[in-house]
């Protein structure tokens, strides 16, 4: 996977987070008082100047409302909740849904380790 596929990937995950905020009447003075940081900080967000990390994800996702799977289009409509005497066909299609969403798994797990390759930098910059 390439910087441009996960870079293209997180914008669209900002542009979505900026669009369901502004749907939703939000302000970025809100959204920022609410994960607790500085208005600067949450535009820096949305400007995709800084990475996003999961947990700021998840807390983001939380004010807006929106389940987790929905803001980053992971597919879930395969989902079956199956009898455990025929759990074969619900195998099937968890492990289709696990295929689906490889690729955009992959992504995120690809950005985690460029920001801490960043931070890991910076900490040893920082000890100089």
């Amino acid at each position: 996977m390439d910087a441009t596929s996960i870079e293209l990937t997180l914008t669209n995950l900002i542009n979505k987070i900026k669009t369901i905020r502004k749907n939703k009447g939000y302000s970025m003075e809100y959204m920022a008082q609410c994960l607790n940081i500085s208005v600067s900080g949450y535009n820096k967000i949305e400007s995709n100047y800084t990475n996003i990390s999961y947990k700021r994800i998840i807390q983001i996702q939380k004010i807006l409302q929106i389940e987790l799977s929905e803001l980053l289009d992971l597919k879930t409509e395969n989902i079956y909740n199956q009898n455990l005497n025929d759990n074969a066909v619900g195998h099937q299609e968890i492990q289709n849904m696990y295929m689906e969403n490889k690729e955009l798994t992959n992504k995120l797990i690809s950005s985690y380790q460029n920001e801490i390759e960043y931070l890991r930098k910076q900490l040893s910059k920082e000890s100089l």
